[in-house]
C-alpha cells in the first residue's frame, strides 16, 4: 500500500505520517503553507497541480488533512477562501483520485451540526451554524457522491504537542507559559482527540478495508474551559489562569454549536472496545510535551511548589558536577591513560535526576526524545534504543528472521561476516540457526575484504553482517552493489563508528539495519544501551516488537489501546477479542532500557560533533608522530572516499618486532591497550566447532590477531596525554635501536 498525505505539515497529517510510516506503509507528504524538503508542494485549489501530483505518486489511499489556516472565525470573515479550499480543493483530490483508482479518506467536524441536541451520531442530520461547517460539509458529500469506497471522518477538539500548530493545546501553553490568563468557554461541548489516535485509528480503518463515515473522538465530553485545565495540569502550568466564561463573552465572529461532541458506537462495534478516554489521551501527550521541552531547560515553566523544588534540587547538582567531577591533572606514569572511557558534564547529571525525580523508570520521555534525535542525526525510517550494543545486534537479527516478513531468514541460511569481529556480531548469527560464512579481513584496515566477498556467495547467502572495525567504513561501494544484484539484506554493526561516513553519508544508513552500542567505552554512552537504526520501513515495527517482547500491541510502557481497538483483534488462531497488549507476533524480549538511561543518551547526543571532531584530531597527532616508525608499525590505511570516526588508533606490528614487548612498554607507562576484538573469533574457545563456513583462507585475520593491537584516540585525552603516549612510543624505538646497535657492534 502506498499513502499520499496531503497537508502533511499540518497537525493531523503529521500524525498520520507517523503513524502510517510505523505500520510500514510507504507515504509521501503535502506540504502548502509550512515548507518542508521532504514534502512535495501542493495548493489544492489548483486542480491541474493536483492532478498531476496523484499521477506521479499514484497512491492507494490519500488522507485529505487541508484545512482553513485561521480557522472557524476566518472562514466566517472569508468565505470565498473557505469555499475555495474545503469544496473546490476536496473536488480537485476526488477528481484526481478517481483518475488513478485511489480511495480518499476526508477528515469533518461535528461543526456540520447546530450543536442543540449534541452529541451526535453518524445518522444525525447535519445543520452547520457557520461557512466553515457549511464548507466542510459540503466537502463531505462531494466526496460521498464520487466515491463510494471513501471514509468520512468526523472528528472535534484535536489536540498535540507540535510548535508549529495553533491548536488548542499550543493556545494553552502559549499564554500559560507566558503568565497570561486565557478566556476559555464553559458552554461549548466537545470530546477532547489526541491526534496521534486519530491518525492511529485512521489507518487501522483503511487497513481493515472501511468506508463511510466513522466519528473518530476521545471517549470522555466536557467543556472547553475543562479541557483547557486538564491540559494545564498536564504541563505543569497553573490551571487558575483559565478562566470559563460564556460564549457570547468571547464576542465570536462565527456562531459555535454549543452541546457539541460525537457519539461513537459505529467505532466500538467496528473495533470492538472503546475510544482513549481524557486520561490515556493527556498521559500521551504529557510524553510527547515532556520529550520536546525537556522541562529542566524551558524558562518560565516553573508554576507550582514542585517545581521550583526541583529547579533548586537540580542548580544543586550542576554544583556538585563542578566540585566533585572535574578533570584531575594530569601526572605521567602515574596517571592511567584510558583507551576509552565517559565524557560527560553537569547536563548528563542534571537529565539524569530530573528523570529520577519523574521516577518514570520505565522507558519514557527521555527515551522518546533520544530517540527522535537520533532518527534525525541519521535521517533513517526509525531509531529503536535498546538496553546494549549486544542486544541490537541481537535484535536486528531477529527481526530479519520474523516471518511477518514476505522472505524472512530461516535457519541454514548463509550470512556473510568477517572473521575479525566481536563476539555478538557474530553469537546471535548462531543462536538463530543461521550459517556465518567468514571471510578474511585487511591488515590496515581491519574490516572484511571487499574483494573477497563476492566469492564467498552461494545459492543459500541471504545477508551480509559487517561491522565498521575500529570506526573505520567498510568499502560500502562494493558492499551495496553486491546485496543489490544478489537481492541481500545487509547488517552494518556501527557500534564502533558513529559520525563516520563514506563518501559524505554517515555509515549505518547504508543497510536496511545498524546498530550501535553506547557502553561507555563508545562515541557516546549511557552507561549501557544501544540502538537500532531502521533504513528500510516495513522492518520499523518488527524491530520494536521483538524488543518489546515480540508484542505486537505498539503502545508505551503504561499506555493502552492506542490503536483504539485493544479488544476488537484477531490473530492466529487466538479468539477474536483477545487483548492486544497480550498477542505476540514475533521471538522476542524485553530489550528496553530504562528512562534513566535515556536522559543521559538526550544530553550525549548534542555532544556527537564535538567527540567526533576530537577524535579526528587525536588521531591525526597519533598518526603523524607514528609514520617515522612505518619500518616496523603498519599504521591504518586511510581511504579517501571515507571519513573515519575513530574509535581507536590500530597498529600492526612487523619486521620481526615484539607485539607483546610494546604493549608491555606502553602498559608500564599506564597506557591502556586493547587487541583487535576477538582476533579471529573461530580461535576463540566459545566458538570452536559452530556450524560455520569459511570462504578461502584466514591468514589476515590470523595475522590481526597475532601481531595487532590499539590504543585510544577517545575525547578524554588531554594534549598532556597525547604527548605522553606520543614520547612514550619515542622512547621504545629509541631503547630498541640503541639495543639492535649493541647487539650488532656484540656480534662485530
Amino acid at each position: 500500500m502506498k499513502a499520499l498525505v496531503i497537508g502533511a505539515s499540518g497537525l493531523v497529517g503529521g500524525a498520520l505520517v507517523r503513524a502510517l510510516e510505523r505500520s510500514g506503509i510507504e507515504t509521501v507528504g503535502t506540504c502548502h503553507t509550512h515548507r518542508s524538503p521532504e514534502m512535495f508542494p501542493l495548493e489544492v485549489a489548483d486542480g491541474e497541480a493536483v492532478r498531476s501530483c496523484l499521477e506521479r505518486i499514484k497512491p492507494d489511499v490519500v488522507f485529505l488533512t487541508v484545512n482553513v489556516a485561521g480557522g472557524v472565525d476566518f472562514c466566517e470573515t472569508h468565505p470565498n477562501e473557505a469555499r475555495t479550499l474545503n469544496i473546490t480543493g476536496t473536488h480537485h483530490v476526488v477528481s484526481a483520485a478517481i483518475g488513478c483508482g485511489a480511495k480518499v479518506v476526508y477528515y469533518s467536524t461535528d461543526y456540520i451540526f447546530d450543536g442543540k441536541s449534541g452529541p451526535y451520531s453518524e445518522e444525525n442530520i447535519p445543520s452547520p451554524l457557520s461557512i466553515y461547517g457549511q464548507t466542510k460539509l459540503e466537502a463531505e458529500r462531494i466526496v460521498q457522491k464520487n466515491l463510494t469506497t471513501s471514509l468520512i471522518l468526523r472528528t472535534t477538539a484535536v489536540f498535540g504537542w507540535d510548535r508549529a500548530s495553533q491548536n488548542f493545546a499550543m493556545q494553552v501553553w502559549r499564554r500559560l507559559q507566558a503568565g497570561q490568563s486565557m478566556r476559555v468557554a464553559k458552554d461549548q461541548w466537545c470530546n477532547p482527540t489526541l491526534v496521534d489516535y486519530l491518525a492511529e485509528v485512521s489507518v487501522r480503518l483503511v487497513q481493515l478495508g472501511a468506508h463511510g463515515t466513522f466519528n473518530v473522538v476521545g471517549k470522555d465530553r466536557l467543556p472547553r474551559s475543562e479541557l483547557a485545565k486538564s491540559l494545564a495540569r498536564t504541563m505543569a502550568l497553573d490551571p487558575e489562569l483559565i478562566l470559563p466564561v460564556s460564549t457570547p463573552e468571547l464576542g465570536p465572529r462565527a456562531p459555535r454549536p454549543l452541546e457539541g461532541g460525537l457519539k461513537t458506537k459505529k467505532l466500538e462495534e467496528t473495533f470492538g472496545t472503546v475510544p482513549h478516554d481524557l486520561g490515556e489521551s493527556l498521559k500521551r501527550f504529557r510524553r510527547q510535551w515532556r520529550a520536546d521541552t525537556h522541562i529542566t531547560h524551558v524558562p518560565g515553566a516553573v508554576s507550582t511548589e514542585a517545581e521550583r523544588l526541583k529547579q533548586e534540587i537540580l542548580q544543586k547538582v550542576r554544583q556538585y558536577y563542578r566540585l566533585v567531577h572535574q578533570p584531575k591533572p594530569f601526572v605521567p606514569f602515574k596517571s592511567r591513560v584510558q583507551y576509552s572511557g565517559r565524557v560527560f558534564g553537569e547536563e548528563e547529571m542534571v537529565n539524569l535526576t530530573d528523570s529520577a525525580l519523574d521516577f518514570w523508570l520505565t522507558l519514557g520521555v527521555y527515551g522518546d526524545l533520544f530517540e527522535q534525535k537520533m532518527k534525525l542525526f541519521f535521517g533513517s525510517k526509525d531509531f529503536v534504543l535498546v538496553n546494549s550494543g549486544s542486544t541490537a545486534n541481537l535484535t536486528v537479527v531477529m527481526a530479519l528472521c520474523s516471518r511477518q516478513l514476505e522472505r524472512p531468514l530461516k535457519a541454514g541460511d548463509e550470512v556473510i561476516t568477517p572473521a575479525v569481529t566481536f563476539p555478538t556480531t557474530l553469537t546471535p548469527l548462531v543462536h538463530s540457526g543461521l550459517i556465518p560464512v567468514f571471510v578474511d579481513c585487511n591488515v590496515g584496515t581491519y574490516n572484511i575484504s571487499p574483494s573477497l566477498i563476492e566469492g564467498a556467495i552461494s545459492d543459500k547467502t541471504r545477508a551480509i553482517f559487517v561491522p565498521h572495525t575500529l570506526g573505520n567504513p567498510c568499502d560500502m561501494d562494493i558492499l551495496c552493489d553486491i546485496v543489490r544484484r544478489h537481492n541481500l539484506y545487509l547488517i552494518e554493526d556501527t557500534c564502533d563508528a558513529l559520525g563516520s561516513t563514506f563518501r559524505g553519508k554517515l555509515v549505518g544508513t547504508f543497510g536496511d539495519l545498524a546498530t550501535l552500542s553506547f557502553f561507555p567505552a563508545h562515541h557516546i554512552t549511557m552507561g549501557e544501551g544501544g540502538g537500532v537504526i531502521v533504513n528500510n520501513a516495513r522492518l520499523a515495527r518488527i524491530v520494536r516488537s521483538v524488543r518489546d517482547w515480540g508484542r505486537d500491541c505498539w503502545c508505551a510502557p503504561g499506555e493502552s489501546n492506542t490503536c483504539g481497538k485493544r479488544f476488537g483483534w484477531q490473530l492466529g488462531d487466538l479468539p477474536r477479542g483477545y487483548d492486544h497488549k497480550y498477542i505476540f507476533s514475533n521471538l522476542g524480549y524485553n530489550f528496553k532500557p530504562t528512562d534513566l538511561q535515556a536522559s543521559i543518551g538526550v544530553a550525549q547526543a548534542e555532544r556527537i560533533p564535538d567527540f567526533v571532531e576530537k577524535r579526528h584530531r587525536n588521531f591525526r597527532q597519533f598518526y603523524k608522530a607514528l609514520e617515522p616508525y612505518q619500518s616496523y608499525l603498519i599504521l591504518p590505511t586511510l581511504d579517501p572516499r571515507s571519513d573515519p570516526s575513530w574509535f581507536g588508533f590500530p597498529i600492526t606490528v612487523t619486521n620481526g618486532l615484539s607485539r607483546a614487548k610494546l604493549v608491555q612498554w606502553l602498559e608500564n607507562a599506564n597506557i591502556e591497550t586493547r587487541q583487535i576484538f576477538g582476533g579471529n573469533i573461530l580461535k576463540q574457545p566459545g566458538y570452536q566447532g559452530i556450524s560455520a563456513r569459511i570462504h578461502g583462507t584466514l591468514e589476515q585475520s590470523d595475522r590481526i590477531m597475532r601481531d595487532s593491537f590499539f590504543i585510544g584516540v577517545y575525547p578524554g585525552l588531554t594534549d598532556d596525554m597525547l604527548q605522553h603516549v606520543i614520547q612514550t612510543f619515542s622512547g621504545f624505538f629509541k631503547t630498541e635501536f640503541q639495543t639492535a646497535r649493541s647487539s650488532l657492534s656484540l656480534r662485530e
